[in-house]
């Protein structure tokens, strides 16, 4: 190894300006692929499952209907005068609005009531229509008989058909004041409610980010011009816009977090700000060149791998700081060049393996049919290799022609400090209590799995932002004044038939389904503005209308007024989809023409939106329901349903993945060795040390931080790997002053990309940050109290170890005795 390296120094030295060269143009084209080549998708739904029923249904659904979005804009005022004044206002500057971002807007439902006025009788069920036609022929035939002065009525009166009567005239009072109130205006006139229909599909960010540009600007004026009125928006794209800032915001802050810690730290162990510049250029170039190609292998950024330059950064760094700190050690005794040589023969091999187990860990989320952890597998597992690459090539060509010059060793208060506090004395005995420690974790660690370790908490994964607290704000004002539910924004499911013929079973199932399952709320269709039996109805209310017409030539005073406003309209027919408000057929009516195949099936009262276990309950009372049809079932309760079904299918697959790729890789490129020993059980002791401690802090698994223990398990690697190969060959105490501070340094960077997570407005991405924060502490603690240990135990027989283990184990033997 020591003569390849020798070589291929030589060789880089050979072609050093080539090399700077080539790796400023891949830096300047990476950078242009990320600013002009790599969109943000903050859609969440770019994280779900590509193979789940309710995703397919969701995609399926959304290529029936309109691509569109829904929004509301409340304007709260003073008093009435104001609210109107300014709803004009809104109105006015709403329809300036560029016809690519509005489709229509909403301020009054005058056409629905009107309508519905209009067919009133005919949304009666055909049994009370019968009823009250036979109750009126009694009522009439009655008053004609006592009309007759000849007629003695020896019986009591029947009070039946009388109540009849009083009980369709209660519900004709209870329909006119219902269609007399406005729907968009509270009922103090204080507030009014726009609903706004967008021209784009919600995930548009582009148009998103226009629209509420404009609507910002519209609010800023209708407040000035109005003092005391506020306004709110809530819905899509509000939510859409500021998931996407928190993710824009949150990119920009751990970044600048990332680099400030990083730089600070790496010069408190390096001492030299040359060496640092270096780190900084390689591993910049390295991270730029890795999300660079995430524009060629998937094209774009999701909300898991957003913050994927962070980590990579934290992570890929860590190549560089062990070869740079081993040059530092061996240029105290030689000349620039052969030193180099000398670190790269001492760390090429264990931080190979360390890139290859990134990788390997990261490539195993590949396996998950979450769409955005496969993307997560493809910028992760190559920017590991990217980033290893780039430390062995373009940092070896930086130091050779910027830091030829003799440099102080890296600071050795690191050193000392890992070697006071994991110094260990007696190997066996630290084996013995971290096997406990371990199988304790493990006990903890069944537990915590064998136990519903999920989140079901929904706003443990929302973003914390300000405007999207204010978005929800908004939104509860909307329920609180208008009623839950406005516009669609309630989180409905929507059952979808492919036949006309099929939709009365549908909703009479659902309906029959509602009233046996609470958690089931309206169930809306076409069927409740185009009601059914319209023929018979249409008969019985020209019965109706010929039995008022008679009775109106005798009666006289209140009871005739009452009658004849109980009288259908002679030119009344039956309602048809062609014969709908353009309001209410817009909502019906899919890409391709058709009308009122969808069904809207609303929570009922118990349901809690927030709670993860209604959202499954509700999901599996409707996709239970006995309506044995074809049938698309799409929303958000389903789609929950879904995700937490596939991560636990997921979790175990990917993690045993990860476990058995690692495992492979060590002893093929490690060798059956005591070294692999050490490094596979400081790795798996400092898993489940993680998943134990997140038990014991009461964290729970989200869609995105079940991924966090393979990537554990891949740093894992990385750290135990290179204390190992130090140490085996060498003092363990010696390998950790020398080559632990260094993994330490390392772990400090790492700590540094995750711990800057936490800045994230998102709660679910810092919950992926904490855990793994948490298991970077543990994987860290586990290689250097672990490995040293293991390795510095006397030779066991039956063991296989390299002669440069058998060698060391002697002499650790010997020390102890003596």
């Amino acid at each position: 190894m020591a003569k390849v390296a020798q070589r291929y120094i030589a060789w880089i030295e050979r072609h050093v300006t080539a090399i700077l060269i080539v790796s400023v143009l891949a830096l300047v084209g990476a950078t242009y692929l990320v600013m002009f080549r790599l969109p943000l998708q903050a859609d969440f739904s770019y994280l779900l499952p590509k193979d789940a029923p309710s995703v397919r249904a969701a995609e399926e659904l959304a290529g029936r209907m309109p691509q569109q979005d829904t929004m509301l804009m409340l304007i709260v005022a003073p008093t009435p005068v104001v609210r109107a004044s300014a709803t004009t206002q809104a109105l006015a500057g709403l329809a300036q609005l560029d016809a690519d971002l509005m489709d229509r807007v909403e301020s009054d439902n005058a056409d629905v009531r009107d309508f519905i006025a209009a067919h009133r009788h005919l949304f009666a069920p055909l049994g009370e229509l019968e009823a009250a036609r036979d109750a009126l022929a009694t009522h009439i035939a009655t008053v004609k008989q006592r009309a007759n002065p000849l007629f003695v009525d020896l019986d009591d009166a029947d009070p039946a058909p009388s109540t009849a009567i009083d009980e369709l005239r209660a519900k004709q009072r209870d329909a006119s004041a219902r269609l007399s109130k406005q729907a968009f205006v509270s009922a103090d006139g204080l507030t009014q409610v726009i609903v706004l229909r967008t021209a784009f599909r919600a995930t548009d960010v582009e148009r998103d980010l226009r629209l509420m540009g404009a609507l910002d600007t519209l609010a800023a004026q209708l407040q000035l011009a109005h003092p005391g009125t506020t306004i709110g928006f809530a819905g899509g794209p509000v939510v859409t816009v500021a998931e996407h800032g928190a993710l824009t915001r949150g990119i920009l802050l751990s970044t600048v977090i990332t680099f400030v810690l990083v730089a600070f730290v790496l010069f408190a162990y390096l001492r030299s700000i040359r060496i640092l510049a270096l780190l900084t250029a390689n591993i910049v170039v390295a991270t730029v060149m890795a999300i660079g190609l995430a524009s060629v292998t998937v094209g774009h950024l999701n909300a898991a791998t957003a913050f994927l330059g962070a980590i990579i950064a934290g992570n890929g760094v860590n190549y560089g700081i062990l070869l740079v700190a081993r040059y530092l050690e061996e240029r105290r005794t030689a000349e620039p060049r052969p030193a180099l040589a000398a670190a790269v023969a001492g760390t090429l091999r264990p931080t190979l393996v360390a890139s290859l187990g990134a990788a390997i860990a990261y490539a195993a989320l590949g396996a998950t049919q979450f769409r955005g952890f496969a993307d997560f597998a493809w910028i992760g597992g190559l920017g590991m290799l990217v980033c290893w690459l780039c430390s062995f090539s373009l940092l070896p060509a930086l130091i050779l022609r910027f830091a030829r010059a003799r440099r102080r060793e890296p600071a050795q208060a690191f050193g000392s400090f890992v070697v006071r506090v994991f110094g260990f004395r007696r190997p066996a005995a630290v084996c013995a209590i971290a096997g406990a420690l371990t199988v304790g974790a493990g006990l903890v660690t069944w537990h915590y799995a064998t136990h519903d370790p999920f989140e079901y908490d929904l706003t443990q994964l929302r973003s914390q932002a300000p405007d999207a607290i204010r978005a929800r704000q908004w939104l509860a004002v909307s329920d609180e004044t208008f009623g839950r539910g406005l516009a669609g924004l309630a989180g409905s499911t929507y059952v979808a038939v492919d036949r006309a013929e099929q939709l009365p079973h549908v909703v009479e199932v659902l309906r029959a389904t509602a009233k046996r399952e609470p958690i089931i709320g309206p169930i809306q269709s076409i069927l409740d503005v185009v009601p059914a039996d319209q023929p018979a109805k249409l008969a019985v209310l020209a019965e109706l209308r010929a039995q008022i017409d008679e009775a109106a030539g005798f009666l006289e005073g209140t009871e005739r007024d009452e009658l004849l406003a109980l009288r259908p309209s002679d030119d009344l027919t039956a309602i048809t989809i062609d014969t709908l408000p353009s309001s209410i057929a817009a909502k019906l009516t899919e890409r391709d023409g058709r009308r009122g195949l969808i069904v809207a099936v609303k929570p009922g009262g118990t349901f809690d939106e927030r709670n993860g276990r209604d959202l499954i309950a509700f999901a599996g009372a409707l996709r239970e329901a006995p309506i044995h049809e074809r049938v698309t079932i799409a929303g958000a309760s389903v789609m929950f349903a879904d995700v937490l079904t596939q991560i636990q299918k997921d979790g175990p697959l990917v993690t045993a993945i990860a476990i058995i790729g690692l495992v492979v890789m060590v002893v093929l490129v490690v060798g059956r060795s005591r070294r692999s020993v050490a490094v596979l059980a400081a790795t798996g002791a400092g898993s489940l040390a993680m998943i134990a401690v997140c038990a014991l802090a009461g964290l729970k698994i989200n869609f995105l931080d079940f991924v966090a223990l393979p990537i554990t398990l891949g740093l894992g690697i990385d750290y135990a790997i290179n204390i190992a190969d130090r140490a085996a060959t060498g003092d363990p105490l010696a390998a950790l002053r020398s080559t632990g501070s260094s993994v330490v340094v390392c772990s400090l960077t790492t700590v540094i990309g995750y711990g800057s997570l936490l800045v994230s407005d998102n709660l679910a991405i810092r919950g992926f940050g904490l855990a793994s924060l948490i298991g970077e502490l543990t994987c860290l603690l586990a290689a250097l109290v672990i490995v040293p240990a293991i390795i510095a135990l006397p030779r066991v027989e039956g063991l296989t170890s390299t002669e440069a283990d058998f060698r060391h184990s002697r002499s650790a033997a010997a020390g102890s005795s003596g």
